[in-house]
């Protein structure tokens, strides 16, 4: 009786995508925007073109439409590099890391490790990649791992896209050591790094640190900033988890009490999640951020959608700041003040 009135509250208050967003993204018209390219073909990509690149641990299966389907492929990373061009959303096989970044148009850009939340194929990821390197002109690295089957209703996707969060840090890890020393080696042009975790996105750099896999990335401050946005992960003990982090020389923290998604997690879990019931004791090492005063129960304020309402202007100018690599000035009375909500951190002003 318990665990049916948890997932009533769920259905209720975690509407993650609508059925329509659903079909969308997996119909057979959208796959179609997205031509996948032989492997020995070269890539016809031109300075104007929008670009990403795409880490997928994700099987391949080419017998349908569908070719990245919502089976996770353990042990494996393929990697693609995504360009407009010709109406399409061109998906270019390439063998590794190294080759898609020698594809991109402009290095010299700030890059930015993208890893989203729950709720998305390998289309809608795409379409999101796509989304923050077209609003915020950075170089995207978008790691894609299955979040979401046509298969399982609602609640059955929150526990398959979380297995699959959970343990996709395996996959993952080594590219993070890979941009690292890339990074190290001046290869990643002449900006700088950062990683940003969405939502459920979040347990991956969590179980990088309980797994005891953060040594292979933590040796040098190679990172610009580590964001940590809407973070559905338990907020108790992510103090001693965040303490152990060298590698950024900034940590921020983006929460918001009034986040309307994850209290549906909340809901579920029955623990207090890092992106909306954070608590004492607190990292130094972070920033926090409410988002509640501009947000109200909004969950994603990061990316201007098709069907959603605009992000306000002061979380695109927020977001613009930290996905360059920039420190935000908190102190700055225009913009920010001390929160109300428990005294941690600063909230973001319209």
């Amino acid at each position: 009786m318990r665990q049916r009135i948890l997932c009533s509250f769920f259905l209720l208050l975690l509407p993650l995508f609508s059925f329509a967003q659903f079909e969308y993204f997996n119909s057979q018209q959208f796959w179609n925007k997205l031509q996948l390219h032989r492997a020995d073909e070269t890539p016809d990509i031109h300075a104007t073109d929008t670009v990403i690149i795409v880490a997928s641990n994700r099987v391949r299966d080419t017998s349908t439409f569908r070719y990245l389907p919502e089976e996770r492929d353990p042990g494996h990373i393929r990697y693609f590099i995504v360009y407009t061009g010709n109406g399409k959303w061109n998906v270019q096989p390439v063998s590794s890391l190294k080759q898609a970044v020698s594809l991109m148009p402009d290095k010299n850009k700030d890059w930015v490790v993208y890893t989203e939340g729950m709720g998305k194929f390998f289309t809608s990821d795409v379409d999101r990649g796509m989304s923050m390197t077209g609003q915020y002109d950075v170089n995207v690295i978008m790691f894609d791992y299955p979040s979401l089957t046509a298969h399982r209703k609602q609640t059955g996707n929150y526990f398959f896209a979380k297995k699959n969060a959970t343990v996709a840090y395996n996959d993952f890890v080594p590219v993070l050591d890979t941009i690292q020393m890339m990074q190290n080696n001046h290869q990643l042009g002449t900006e700088g790094v950062n990683l940003f975790f969405h939502s459920m996105g979040n347990i991956v750099m969590q179980q990088i640190i309980k797994r005891g896999k953060l040594p292979q990335i933590n040796e040098t401050q190679w990172v610009n900033n580590l964001i940590l946005n809407a973070a559905c992960i338990p907020q108790r003990g992510h103090k001693k988890l965040l303490d152990q982090i060298k590698f950024a020389k900034n940590i921020y923290i983006n929460y918001n009490p009034g986040d309307y998604t994850l209290a549906g997690a909340y809901f579920m879990s029955k623990r207090y999640q890092l992106g909306k019931q954070v608590r004492k004791p607190l990292s130094k090492k972070a920033t926090y951020i409410n988002f509640e005063t501009i947000a109200g129960k909004s969950h994603s304020n990061f990316l201007n959608l098709t069907g959603r309402n605009e992000i306000p202007d002061a979380a695109f100018q927020y977001y613009n700041t930290i996905l360059h690599g920039d420190t935000v000035a908190v102190h700055d009375t225009r913009h920010y003040q001390p929160t109300t909500y428990r005294g941690i951190g600063y909230d973001l002003l319209p």
